[in-house]
């Protein structure tokens, strides 16, 4: 018979360690993972009654199979099956997955979950997670369709350089937002409202969208600087001076005798970044910089140089606003929008709409970002 008692030696003033097994906990595994989403959904479904327990599997099912699908490119994501707040969180997640026969919601459902995972961190978004989560199965089609475009409408800005771009890339993001009619009657108001996904302001309106997107969008509804003027020759002395080829001005796509900055408004020029050709090496190379201080001067100059005359810059506006109603996207976002604009109050949205009119969006587009990180 073999002796298994184990004993050691060691020299005076030494640490001994004793291990029969060595047990390394490597992180959770998909197997795992899944493991742990049945045992929510032991959770989960408490309860119910055996005449619901097969009609509520099937939902969480997909559920299941929607957000794994999800998570598999994030790096690190499954290892949240451990963090007992998702645990929480996605038993919730499951049973109002089991209230629900939308197939969209399992999607919505799932991009909550993922959203908790990228930025559950901070608690006043996770606070907006959990709520959209339990109101999901309550929000009809067409409102959180609303929603969604109200949220996409205020903070989504395209990045291109000229008018004509900028608003394709608006209408591309918006064919795939307005997946459905946007509602006419003002029901769907109280209804998002009831579910404190908005803030209604008695005191408010609705700016028309002219005057909305000249303030957004400045730098593609203003006219610019006119070619042929002293102006013209200022700005372009302006760039020499900061190393910058006069060629950095764009056409304004509506007024062929304009130029202009290629940015879509002056608060945008403090993030931009400078492409320059550097030699590293022997060879040239295109290399990214943060603006200094200089350029941001030079910049805002420049844009301070733009014509200032009223008739001039409501012409570049009109055209604009005729190219915007070229998109059909865009041009039924403009129908709808006159609606709002008779009501006598306006309405911000919630934390809690912010977050579920986000991730609807996401859930349409997945090239969209993340949920802002100052949510």
């Amino acid at each position: 018979m073999a002796d298994d008692k184990q004993t050691q030696k060691a020299g005076d003033n030494s640490q001994q360690f004793q291990a029969n097994t060595i047990i390394l906990n490597q992180g959770i595994d998909e197997k795992r993972a899944r493991e742990i989403y049945i045992e929510s959904f032991e959770i989960a479904k408490r309860d119910l009654t055996q005449e619901a327990i097969a009609c509520a599997t099937e939902r969480v099912q997909q559920l299941e199979e929607c957000f794994m699908s999800r998570i598999k490119p994030i790096e690190g994501a499954i290892n949240s099956f451990s963090d007992p707040a998702f645990q929480v969180l996605l038993t919730n997640a499951q049973r109002t997955a089991v209230a629900t026969e939308r197939e969209n919601d399992y999607g919505m459902l799932a991009e909550l979950l993922v959203c908790h995972i990228e930025k559950g961190n901070k608690r006043k978004t996770r606070a907006g997670i959990s709520k959209a989560v339990e109101i999901i199965d309550k929000i009809d089609d067409d409102a959180l369709c609303a929603l969604t475009v109200l949220h996409a409408i205020e903070q989504f800005r395209p990045i291109a350089p000229t008018s004509k771009q900028g608003l394709n890339t608006l209408s591309s993001i918006f064919d795939k937002i307005i997946y459905m009619p946007l509602p006419t009657d003002n029901s769907w108001i109280e209804h998002l409202e009831i579910l404190d996904t908005i803030r209604i302001n008695s005191m408010g309106h609705f700016l028309s969208l002219e005057e909305f997107y000249s303030k957004v969008l400045e730098g593609y509804t203003l006219a610019g600087i006119r070619k042929d003027s002293d102006k013209y020759k200022q700005a372009t002395d302006l760039l020499l001076s900061i190393n910058l080829t006069p060629s950095l001005l764009v056409n304004n796509d509506y007024l062929p005798n304009y130029v202009k900055l290629p940015i879509i408004s002056k608060s945008q020029i403090t993030d931009l970044k400078i492409v320059r050709n550097d030699t590293v090496a022997g060879k040239v190379l295109k290399i990214e910089k943060e603006i200094t201080d200089d350029e941001k001067k030079v910049l805002e100059s420049i844009f301070d140089l733009y014509d200032k005359d009223t008739n001039i810059n409501k012409q570049s506006l009109d055209a604009f606003m005729n190219e915007y109603h070229k998109h059909d996207s865009l041009s039924r976002i403009a129908e709808w929008w006159e609606e709002l604009k008779k009501l006598s109050f306006s309405f911000d949205l919630t934390h809690v709409g912010i977050v579920l009119a986000h991730t609807n969006a996401r859930r349409c587009d997945k090239t969209l970002p993340e949920l802002p990180l100052n949510l």
